[in-house]
């Protein structure tokens, strides 16, 4: 981290929306940053399942990274996909969530990987070939980019309360940082956890980003921003000492 950054405060006002599902964490991580942008993408749950219907990993139910880069770039959006382009492992969570059968399990790995191929070559020109890392969020950040995130939902379900929480894979928006802390809006929405707007240490949000260990997933992050043109977003705070 640099000396700027260890004083840097970012902040920026992406309101918070609750899923109301267990598997559409990713549709209303992607309603936050669009709202963000938007004022007129109103957080509803009929938003919620119309954007689930177009980023959806099929013929798994959670939302795929390609998908939600295209719904951005389909929006106008200037998008970025920091994911590292290798075969996956087996997605034994993914299937484990799904309640996928084992006789099917090869026929489900096989479609998903034949249509992520197909979602891959339609934003090529958007993927940034590598592991994203915390200094491409705070650099995101920076730029008055909110930054949508892939990680292990343990982290941030345990430090909103949970006592012993699964781990699975999950979609946030991380809003801002202040030095080795992160910002972050988690839709996960239950009666015993705490406010889904939180404060992650950057230590934990790195074990947090390591999806490929837990569930064969490479991390994924995508960073949205307006075109060049556009009139710049809401920020709650900016804010450089020393």
């Amino acid at each position: 981290m640099t000396k700027s950054e260890e004083h840097e405060h970012i902040q920026l006002s992406v309101p918070l929306y609750r899923q109301t599902t267990d598997f559409t964490c990713g549709a209303c991580a992607t309603l936050m940053v669009w709202s963000f942008f938007d004022r007129k993408a109103e957080l509803s749950k009929r938003n919620e399942f119309f954007i689930w219907t177009e980023t959806v990993a099929l013929p798994f139910k959670f939302s795929s990274p390609y998908r939600i880069t295209a719904f951005f770039i389909k929006k106008g959006f200037e998008t970025r996909l920091l994911m590292k382009q290798e075969e996956y492992f087996e997605l034994k969570a993914p299937l484990e969530c799904c309640l996928v059968d084992s006789a099917e399990k090869e026929l489900f790995l096989d479609f998903f990987e034949a249509y992520n191929s197909i979602l891959k070559r339609r934003v090529a020109s958007a993927i940034l070939d590598r592991k994203p890392t915390l200094p491409d969020i705070r650099r995101a950040l920076s730029a008055r980019s909110p930054v949508i995130l892939l990680i292990d939902s343990y982290y941030t379900v345990k430090a909103r309360g949970a006592q012993d929480p699964p781990h699975l894979p999950h979609w946030i928006v991380v809003t801002g940082y202040e030095g080795e802390r992160f910002h972050i809006n988690d839709s996960i929405h239950g009666e015993s956890l705490k406010p889904g707007k939180m404060i992650l240490e950057a230590r934990v949000l790195r074990k947090a980003m390591d999806t490929y260990r837990r569930f064969g997933w490479n991390p994924a992050l995508i960073v949205v921003a307006l075109k060049a043109d556009e009139p710049t977003p809401r920020v709650d705070h900016v804010r450089l000492v020393g």
